[in-house]
């Protein structure tokens, strides 16, 4: 395993040089996979893009960066057995340049497997932090589940430790409703998490809508679910205790009656103790004989 986690460690090395270039300071136009002018006609995003929110006001920004000085750093992409270009990295950069209204800008191309592609959008979005936290889980959610590669493959490819990547996985616990407030950031992945530490959906809910409305911190949110849950346990022994009460009331009775002395009944979690009193030796023999006597 730790021979797997070293090639692809080297392979993600490579992959990122692809896109960590410019155009003025790297001579790609004796690169052969440079292309100086490409169709924006002849380019498409990749469907598989782990981002699927784009933020209009910096689009806007860029597109205005782009309308002054160019675009200084080719998208990366694959070419499509139709001869099209799929995006692997730069879909912003693709967007503003339309935006600005560009009809042609510089390319790379690469030969890149699906995996490559997955792995290099992903990288290249989390980088940038470019992922909303539900965008984020599930790129990492797709990157084990259809590639086969473990959490702490993840872990290295992305620069971010094991446990960050199983908990924002976690995040895909969360009912749909919650999940849809994560991406819209009306709440944050912190809230997320403390929120799974609820055992129903109708809870996170509840204190998800606290959240929203409220503006409560994480801190404050895990002190109101701490103080849910003790609640809930407090009133789940009540109610088992009073289930109990009427029938240990009779045993009692009946006890007290049969030996003709004061019993009582120390009853929890199914087991206790019975307390027989006596005032005097007599008593004591009495119960004894009763006791022992043999039917």
């Amino acid at each position: 395993m730790a021979k797997n986690r070293k090639k692809l460690g080297r392979g993600i090395s490579k992959l990122m040089e692809a896109y960590d270039i410019k155009a003025e300071d790297k001579g790609l136009n004796s690169d052969s996979d440079f292309i100086v002018s490409c169709s924006l006609d002849n380019i498409i995003p990749n469907k598989n893009q782990p981002r699927k929110q784009f933020i209009e006001s910096e689009i806007n920004e860029l597109s205005d960066s782009i309308k002054q000085n160019g675009l200084l750093q080719p998208i990366l992409t694959r070419k499509l057995e139709n001869g099209k270009y799929e995006i692997v990295a730069g879909e912003r950069r693709y967007r503003a340049s339309k935006k600005a209204g560009l009809k042609e800008i510089p390319i790379l191309v690469k030969t890149l497997t699906d995996k490559d592609v997955l792995i290099l959008s992903i990288i290249e979005n989390v980088q940038r932090e470019d992922l909303n936290p539900i965008e984020e889980a599930k790129a990492y959610q797709l990157m084990i589940a259809d590639y086969k590669i473990t959490q702490q493959e993840v872990s290295e490819a992305v620069s971010k430790s094991r446990a960050t990547i199983a908990n924002m996985i976690r995040l895909l616990k969360l009912p749909e409703i919650i999940q849809n407030y994560v991406s819209d950031l009306k709440i944050t992945a912190g809230h997320g998490k403390t929120l799974l530490s609820l055992d129903n959906n109708d809870d996170i809910i509840k204190f998800a809508e606290i959240v929203v409305k409220d503006h409560i911190s994480v801190r404050e949110l895990e002190r109101l679910i701490k103080e849910h849950i003790n609640n809930k346990t407090k009133k789940t022994k009540k109610i088992v205790k009073e289930r109990d009460l009427p029938q240990i009331k009779e045993i009692t009775e009946l006890l007290s009656n049969r030996f003709n002395t004061k019993i009582k009944v120390n009853h929890k979690n199914n087991k206790g103790k019975i307390l027989i009193e006596y005032s005097s030796r007599e008593e004591l023999d009495n119960l004894v004989s009763m006791l022992l006597k043999e039917d």
